[in-house]
This record gives C-alpha cells, sequence and structure tokens, in this order.
C-alpha cells in the first residue's frame, strides 16, 4: 500500500552505496522532510514532524531537482523488518520509509467551496419554541408530575 506525505524539504542526504548480505551493492539517499502538523480541535500548532524518507536505486536522483525550503509531494511505502538482537538474542523490528515518487506540490488557490446547505425548516404541525414554558405554569398548579405506582409503594430498583 502505498502511502502520501506532503511537507518542506529539511536536507537531502549524500548518495551512499550500501552492500547487501549477498555482495552486490545498491545506492541509497535519504530525504528528511519537516512537516507542520496542527491541532484540529483548536488549531495550534504541534512541534514541527521530521519524517526522514530513503530513496533507492534510480530514485536517488529525482532528489537533485530539490533543495531545503521547496515544498514537495513524496509517495512512500511503509516497510517492516523483523530481526534478532546478535547482543540480548531478543527479537526485534525495524520500520523503514521507502520513497519512490517525489513530486513539487503547488497549493491550489481555487479550490471549489463546498455548495451551503440548505436550512432546515421547522415542521408545519410542531408547535413553535417557547409554548411548553408557557403551559408549564398551569400544569404545575393541576398538581404537576405524577409518581408511579411503584414510586408511590416506595419499591426502587435502581442501580444508582
Amino acid at each position: 500500500m502505498a502511502y502520501e506525505i506532503i511537507g518542506t524539504v529539511h536536507k537531502i542526504g549524500a548518495t551512499e552505496n550500501i552492500q547487501t548480505k549477498s555482495g552486490s551493492t545498491f545506492q541509497r539517499r535519504s530525504l528528511t522532510l519537516m512537516q507542520r502538523r496542527y491541532d484540529q480541535n483548536t488549531g495550534e500548532e504541534f512541534e514541527p514532524n521530521y519524517p526522514t524518507i530513503d530513496f533507492s536505486r534510480n530514485a536517488c536522483g529525482e532528489l537533485d531537482k530539490y533543495k531545503p525550503g521547496d515544498t514537495v509531494r513524496v509517495r512512500f511505502d511503509l516497510s517492516g523488518t523483523r530481526y534478532n538482537d546478535r547482543a540480548t538474542g531478543e527479537e526485534k523490528y525495524f520500520t523503514s520509509l521507502r520513497g519512490f515518487r517525489i513530486e513539487p506540490y503547488v497549493r491550489q488557490q481555487n479550490v471549489p467551496q463546498a455548495a451551503p446547505q440548505p436550512m432546515l425548516q421547522q415542521p408545519q404541525n410542531y408547535a413553535p419554541a417557547g409554548v411548553w414554558q408557557q403551559a408549564a405554569p398551569q400544569y404545575q398548579q393541576q398538581g404537576g408530575y405524577q409518581q408511579s405506582a411503584i414510586q408511590q409503594q416506595g419499591y426502587d430498583d435502581a442501580p444508582f
């Protein structure tokens, strides 16, 4: 499954040649983004997020087109590896973000706004607001609420 993140280029690492267990080599290059995050309820800004995404093979060259400060959209895969720690023998996990596409991100200025929702109308046979308040004093003069037969007998098995 592919994921996507939009952020500002913070740092682009140098190309590294990595040797695999089989002895072959491949190229890897890291991209660190700075992503601003905001609380959806208050709008308050959180601490910035600095995810690092690794690009390999031919995708390393794509990073040459960008510099720190550029706003980009990066598509990546999430990869997890299980391994045993040689020192302790404990099973551990390693997670990496493997980028496969990067492109400039341009915020759209003329985004169409959602159509306004129609106002809800009060049903025709519904009493206007405030009518129950006018009737309440008359009801209270007539004796108010009636207790149920169970309450009159003193039986109450309510759990609270």
